[in-house]
């Protein structure tokens, strides 16, 4: 029989994914100097205190899911990120006792100067710090912490890269993929499947087709949904990710290959199994259960983001 898991069931959780986890890694990218001197060669934020960045626009690009624009102090400031990477921004809770702060990856490039960009996804009545961020207006200020890398990605570390990503976990997906299509050397074969509960909740499709376009076939992307309900024109896969998909659209266990799975907690239980927590340590990858795991994956070709 084969392990199932139905996108219906990350919307709740995907606001707790844990990507959290993530800030607690110490492999950074460079810090804010100090004592910059120079606009020319400054990195905007530092990974030892929030800094605050300027809102300079807020755009609904899918449903519930914004595309939220930070202006650096400097126009000349740049992120300073290594991919994989992400950063925590700060929001204020819900009830009013004060802020948290939540890992999201910038979908910008790294070299970017001037700003930054992330595409948050508002999960009302559930999400503190992605509601605060959805509501800011140009003008406002967001507190940015990092950057942090998640894993390093260079230009054909792997001959075969597959994705897993489900909702708002496909932001450090589409990051890494961007990242090896814009070297003119790489030769990384890369396969995505996004995953969503309906048509209507996916997200960057025009981006990501156009990526696909541009990869002379480097790039391959299957969206699948859980339902496809009354949308008739749906083409792409239905119904739940399962073994069956992974071995027709992802690379097979090799040393030449990774899969990169992100999204909610119950979308690693089933497909990869969750990270593992002690308090006091940073978290670690976890042992490769679930559908990953039935098929012969190991940590060495299984990343969670």
């Amino acid at each position: 029989m084969l392990r199932q898991i139905s996108t219906s069931h990350f919307k709740r959780a995907a606001a707790t994914t844990s990507l959290v986890a993530g800030a607690m890694l110490i492999a950074a990218c460079t810090a804010n100097p100090a004592n910059a001197q120079s606009d020319s060669s400054r990195v905007a934020v530092s990974k030892s205190e929030f800094t605050p960045l300027t809102v300079s626009s807020n755009v609904v690009v899918g449903k519930n899911v914004h595309k939220v624009t930070l202006d650096f102090p400097s126009p000349n400031d740049s992120l300073g990120m290594t991919t994989a990477g992400m950063l925590m921004v700060q929001g204020e809770k819900r009830d009013g006792s004060g802020t948290i702060a939540r890992p999201y990856t910038p979908v910008s490039r790294n070299d970017t100067l001037g700003k930054l960009e992330l595409i948050v996804k508002d999960y009302p009545n559930v999400g503190n710090v992605s509601s605060h961020i959805c509501a800011a207006k140009p003008g406002d200020k967001l507190g940015v912490k990092g950057c942090f890398t998640k894993i390093k990605v260079t230009p054909n570390k792997w001959k075969k890269v597959g994705m897993l990503a489900g909702g708002s976990g496909i932001t450090p997906c589409l990051q890494v993929a961007e990242e090896l299509l814009s070297s003119s050397d790489d030769k990384t074969e890369i396969t995505l499947i996004f995953c969503n509960q309906t048509p209507q909740d996916i997200f960057l499709q025009d981006h990501i087709d156009a990526l696909a376009a541009k990869s002379g076939g480097r790039f391959k992307v299957h969206y699948c949904v859980d339902k496809a309900g009354f949308f008739d024109f749906w083409k792409g896969l239905t119904g739940y990710v399962n073994a069956d998909m992974v071995k027709k659209y992802l690379p097979a266990p090799a040393d030449d290959s990774m899969i990169m799975v992100c999204g909610p907690p119950p979308m690693y239980k089933a497909i990869c199994g969750g990270k593992k927590f002690e308090k006091g340590k940073a978290p670690q990858q976890g042992e490769i259960t679930g559908i990953l795991g039935d098929m012969g994956f190991t940590n060495t070709n299984v990343f969670k983001f």
